[in-house]
């Protein structure tokens, strides 16, 4: 049973109505069909028993053999002569059409073929996301804490990972700028894929370094430093990213799930706290800010609609009290003191401003989402060696 609540406002009201037909579905055994499956898929976007709905997706799924649809479709494929693939008497091709829509479903992302008849431009977005969902796989399973890499091999890891990152990103720029179809949504794709590439980029480099087990900034190697500027820098650019267009991709947010609006929150945050461990410019924290509320703003509109989910909501206010902090630490320093000399430390420096980010850390980052590089930190190396030869004193 997936829980329902009654609510005051529409939205409320319209999820726990899908909420009421999602148990009639899942206790009614004759209601077991592709599309009941396909239903249980998008509420599940949107849920958070996400989990629990999916479960009953797939359990479905498999009693209706879904998984089966997409190896019977590559044979009927393989054994079709090219110059007849549109030439199918009406009852293969609606055969085939189902096949189409089972498998489609079944991996919930699809494209077997671009230039098949019942392909769609979801089609070609998503399957560029089943291929980089597989080097994030291969990502998670070399980089994860069972690791048996050594700090070299890490760095040579990443290095060929991020030649199939730009394999990937190159194949799929040429597909999309040739395809004739995806004419119209050829600016949101292109975004979307240079968003997804910049962030495969920056989870590669941040895991990349806890799999290390370095955390402290000061006492990095070199190695280990550039793969953190580079994790910098792609979080640079997937934040300019997306707020130098936001009717390509900021705009689509109010229908996204939580884990797309804890992203935005999350590259953001991380690429604040980059910017206090390691600044480059003096103008970079006025440029960020400035780029900070830019974001918060374009994610209001974005939920202005009250479509997006509790959790989003949770992600914006996160932002806001982010970039307010970072707003009021930046005014402080550019400020000078009339009850005594100015502080010439810089902000980023001082104990306070490196533990600003800590208290409103989500859970979900850590445990959910799994995302990395939120417990980096600065303490000089040499106050490590005179807390280790005061402890050895005593």
């Amino acid at each position: 049973m997936v829980e329902t609540r009654s609510g005051g406002s529409m939205s409320d009201i319209l999820h726990a109505e899908l909420k009421k037909w999602m148990n009639v579905i899942i206790q009614n055994k004759e209601l077991n069909c592709l599309e009941s499956v396909q239903a249980m898929l998008v509420v599940a976007c949107y849920s958070a028993e996400r989990s629990l709905i999916l479960s009953f997706a797939t359990r479905m799924a498999l009693d209706l053999e879904l998984h089966e649809a997409f190896d019977e479709l590559i044979q009927r494929l393989a054994l079709q002569n090219e110059d007849m693939a549109y030439a199918l008497p009406n009852q293969m091709f609606e055969e085939e059409r189902a096949l189409m829509w089972n498998a489609r479903t079944w991996f919930g992302l699809l494209v077997l073929e671009h230039i098949h008849p019942s392909s769609t431009i979801l089609d070609l977005r998503l399957f560029s996301q089943v291929e980089l969902n597989i080097l994030r796989a291969n990502v998670g399973d070399a980089l994860g804490g069972n690791t048996s890499l050594d700090g070299q091999s890490i760095a040579d890891y990443v290095h060929d990972m991020k030649i199939e990152l730009d394999l990937w990103f190159d194949d799929w720029l040429r597909i999309i700028e040739s395809c004739i179809a995806a004419a119209e949504e050829k600016p949101s794709l292109l975004v979307a894929l240079r968003v997804q590439k910049c962030w495969a980029e920056m989870m590669l480099n941040c895991k990349a370094l806890r799999s290390m087990g370095v955390e402290n900034v000061a006492a990095m190697s070199t190695t280990e430093r550039t793969i953190l500027l580079t994790a910098k820098a792609s979080a640079r650019r997937h934040l300019r990213l997306i707020i130098a267009d936001p009717d390509f991709y900021l705009a689509k947010l109010r229908y996204a799930m939580d884990f797309v609006w804890a992203k935005c929150a999350f590259s953001f945050l991380l690429l604040l706290k980059l910017s206090r461990l390691i600044p480059e410019r003096d103008e970079e924290h006025q440029e960020l800010l400035e780029q900070g509320n830019r974001l918060v703003d374009e994610l209001s509109k974005a939920g202005a609609s009250g479509t997006q989910s509790g959790a989003g909501n949770i992600y914006l206010q996160i932002l806001k009290v982010s970039i307010e902090k970072y707003g009021r630490a930046l005014m402080e320093t550019q400020q000078p003191n009339s009850d005594g000399p100015t502080v010439t430390s810089p902000f980023w420096e001082l104990f306070d401003a490196q533990a600003d980010l800590q208290w409103f850390v989500p859970e979900q980052f850590v445990s959910e989402w799994d995302f990395p590089g939120l417990n980096l930190f600065y303490f000089p190396t040499a106050w490590q060696d005179f807390f280790g030869d005061f402890s050895l004193a005593m």
